[in-house]
């Protein structure tokens, strides 16, 4: 018995492709690249010669752009440690012991630094000039007596009140980087609490500014002998220097003074604020 065997073909998945017909419409691309394999191959090696060329040249702009962002960035940076390791002497008093120191601690301050400081007198303070300031004020100040402090002295510490409670005009200032040390002169006869009484203000005033004590408050009695404040004073020259030195830019070392910093505040208002001066006497 014969079987008949039947031929089953599978369809193909997809429709195999066709020859354009000539009735068939070419875009006009298709039509001249008819028959021009070679321009392809032109196009192609022509991209890979071209493309490196543009990626090289715009790595060499934007490195170019990074180098001279980085100079600029380096230059600035310079530039504020510059600023932050400037030194000022601020006068506050009218030809008392403050402005016959000051050129004491300035003229030790001319043989260290490399920039030269600079004396402001409180007659003659431009505070655009100190709000602009970055570096170490060393402040010098006289208390009158009874405790009181020259009319300048008194405007500043006004000033610096108005600063504390504005904002906008203390964000303005560069109060918070500058570096202070206080070195103050008044008389014991005025009694406990009037003695040195204008130093202790300036401290909390620029406490509340936000700017930072590098060495406890001296303050000398004035009824004493001046040759053992002068020997006092020589001393805390010293310690201001190396106070200041650790204190440049760059220098993050925690010093005893900023450890101590509330502890020398209500120290001098304590009723043991007498041995404060001790060095004087």
């Amino acid at each position: 018995m014969w079987c008949a065997v039947m031929n089953y073909q599978v369809p193909p998945l997809r429709q195999e492709g066709k020859p354009h017909s000539k009735n068939e419409k070419l875009s006009w691309l298709e039509e001249y690249l008819e028959g021009k394999d070679e321009i392809l191959l032109y196009i192609t090696a022509a991209m890979g010669v071209l493309l490196p060329g543009i990626v090289y040249f715009l790595y060499h702009k934007c490195h170019a752009y990074y180098e001279k962002y980085s100079r600029k960035k380096e230059e600035e940076r310079m530039r504020e440690e510059m600023e932050q390791s400037e030194a000022v002497v601020i006068v506050l008093g009218e030809k008392g012991p403050a402005e016959k120191y000051s050129k004491i601690v300035y003229d030790k301050l001319c043989e260290e630094m490399i920039r030269k400081p600079e004396i402001w007198m409180s007659e003659s303070l431009q505070v655009k000039q100190l709000m602009d300031f970055k570096g170490f004020c060393i402040f010098l100040v006289d208390t009158l007596d009874g405790g009181k402090a020259s009319p300048s002295t008194d405007w500043f510490l006004e000033w610096l009140e108005d600063v504390a409670a504005d904002a906008k005009l203390k964000k303005k200032s560069n109060f918070d980087k500058i570096r202070f040390s206080i070195v103050g002169f008044g008389s014991s006869l005025d009694g406990q609490h009037a003695f040195n009484k204008t130093a202790r203000i300036l401290l909390k005033r620029l406490k509340i500014v936000g700017s930072k004590q590098i060495t406890e408050v001296e303050i000398y009695d004035t009824t004493v002998a001046d040759s053992r404040i002068a020997e006092a004073f020589e001393l805390y020259s010293l310690e201001l220097l190396e106070a200041m030195d650790r204190n440049l830019p760059g220098n993050d070392v925690q010093t005893d003074s900023e450890d101590g910093e509330d502890d020398d505040e209500s120290s001098m208002d304590s009723d043991d604020s007498s041995a404060k001066h001790q060095k004087s006497k």
